[in-house]
């Protein structure tokens, strides 16, 4: 059997770097190379980008081929355009304009922008408004700036009809990039070094075209060919590597809360909203005095007002919802609470009272009684008594445990109904109950028993209509001295077994020896 092997992400970035290190070797030697053969360097470069957008499509599977192949269809008139205009330089000959050349720029910037838009539908998914709005800003701002250097510059010339046209044609097409562009970088969250290198070769291609244009238009020269030309190599290096990269392959996660506005995009726009200000005063280029330039700047900085005021809208709304979230949360947060200590004080009345009567269970008993008995003397005394029930076996057995459980339910009740609020009714066992009571003399403790045993009187009503008849035995015992809890139950437990064994129904009262 063969065997896989698995490459790390070193060695799959290998040809991207490989490829990056080779188109560095082309365009030193261009810039270290008189001879007119260097400016076919440039028609090299931008024909190997289309193969490694093929090689890296084929080795990597991006997740959608479709911007990679737009991308690749706009390198190839680019190659083909790169190359015409070197001919041109080889025979130092003047390159026509508006040409052939031209027109395969322009198309390759057509396809160019397909692709990103395809690739910005698949990486920011949903359209999110916010983003849209920044872009337009950032679009808008830098169009104030091409209008000033480039495009004013260029209607000032003698150009004709059809290279005045060509001649805007193109800061308007890297307008269009720049706002796809400005839509990829402000709607991605996660970046990838591919998607990384594509903005960079985005941002590369029009600080060249720029600085080309720029220049052109203002001195009838372009003074930064040079420049240009090593920025045009490098951006197209940049796409091929990206696609070459072995990240092409993931796809860049959408932002999250893109509704918000950090304070450096913030600073970013409201920067591009003062350009247009600033080039009007200044006054460059003499703009003041051309009123249609100054129509157009102001024109363009109040669709740039609107756009911000839109966005601050949009933030508004973000912070109202981001607002009603968090009192959402608060809201559910302090439920979760009272749920919380609601079960804790539940747990709490489990963990200290008989499940099944609701009354005090024996652990609360003990705790009560030894607070209780700590604090007894001659003026404050404590009475206990312990109870239990006659007849309660025979209910069990003729009627069943349910009716039993029924019959512990109405005693308690009965129970609870004889004594005062703060006196403790417990249930220690099956059919056995206890009553601490505090601050009563010995003679009020019989008063109690007395109470309690006249409560057994009348009979039990169970369901069904039965009805059942049962007594009770009591022991008490009066502590008017520290005593432990050991000691006193054990005291009221020894009276209750004289009253059982005296006849039942009865109360007895545990005398010291």
């Amino acid at each position: 059997m063969g065997k896989v092997q698995v490459l790390s992400p070193s060695c799959r970035d290998a040809p991207a770097w490989a490829y990056a290190a080779a188109g560095t070797a082309v365009i030193v030697t261009y810039l270290v190379t008189s001879s007119p053969a260097r400016f076919m360097l440039a028609a090299l470069i931008s024909a190997s980008v289309v193969f490694a957008i093929a090689v890296g499509v084929t080795r990597n599977r991006p997740p959608s081929v479709l911007p990679w192949c737009l991308l690749a269809a706009g390198m190839a008139p680019y190659a083909a355009a790169d190359t015409i205009w070197g001919l041109y330089q080889v025979r130092d000959a003047d390159v026509p304009f508006p040409g052939v050349a031209d027109m395969l720029y322009l198309g390759s910037y057509l396809l160019f922008t397909a692709g990103l838009v395809t690739l910005a539908r698949q990486q920011s998914g949903r359209l999110h408004w916010a983003g849209l709005l920044d872009a337009g800003i950032i679009t808008l701002g830098f169009g104030i700036l091409s209008w000033a250097f480039i495009i004013a510059p260029y209607l000032r010339s003698e150009l004709s009809a059809w290279p005045l046209a060509v001649s805007i044609a193109y800061p308007v097409t890297d307008l269009v990039l720049l706002s796809v562009a400005a839509r990829l970088m402000l709607t991605t969250g996660m970046r990838t070094p591919s998607f990384l290198l594509c903005i960079g070769w985005l941002v590369v291609l029009l600080v060249a075209d720029g600085l080309y244009y720029g220049t052109s238009a203002s001195t009838g020269t372009a003074i930064a060919e040079d420049v240009s030309e090593v920025g045009w190599m490098v951006s197209s290096l940049l796409l091929g590597a990206a696609a070459l990269h072995s990240s092409v392959a993931q796809t860049a996660q959408s932002a999250q809360d893109q509704e918000r506005l950090p304070r450096r995009r913030l600073s970013v726009l409201v920067g591009l909203i003062l350009m247009g200000p600033l080039i009007v005063l200044a006054d460059v280029g003499g703009i003041r005095d051309e009123p249609v330039n100054v129509t157009v700047i102001v024109g363009l900085m109040a669709s740039l007002s609107l756009l911000l005021v839109l966005r601050v809208a949009f933030l508004a709304q973000y912070a109202q919802l981001r607002a009603a979230e968090a009192r959402m949360q608060a809201h559910d947060l302090a439920a979760s609470l009272r749920e919380q200590a609601e079960l804790q004080k539940q747990l709490s009345h489990q963990a200290t009272h008989d499940p099944l009567t609701g009354l005090a269970n024996r652990a609360l008993l003990n705790d009560r009684l030894t607070s209780a008995l700590g604090r007894c003397s001659a003026s404050f005394s404590v009475g206990l008594l312990m109870l239990d029930l006659d007849g309660f076996k025979d209910v069990n057995d003729t009627l069943g445990h349910p009716a039993g459980d029924e019959l512990l339910v109405d005693v308690a009740r009965r129970l609870t109904s004889r004594v005062r609020e703060q006196d403790i009714v417990a249930r220690i066992g099956g059919d056995e109950f206890a009553l601490l009571v505090e601050g009563v003399a010995a003679s009020t403790l019989h008063d109690y028993t007395t109470r309690i045993l006249d409560s057994f009187k009348d009979s039990f009503t169970l369901d069904h209509d039965h009805s059942v008849h049962v007594t009770t035995s009591i022991g008490a015992r009066s502590i008017t001295r520290p005593t432990t809890p050991a000691e006193a139950l054990r005291d009221a437990d020894t009276a209750l077994y004289r009253a059982k064994t005296a006849g039942k129904n009865r109360a007895a009262f545990f005398e010291s020896p």
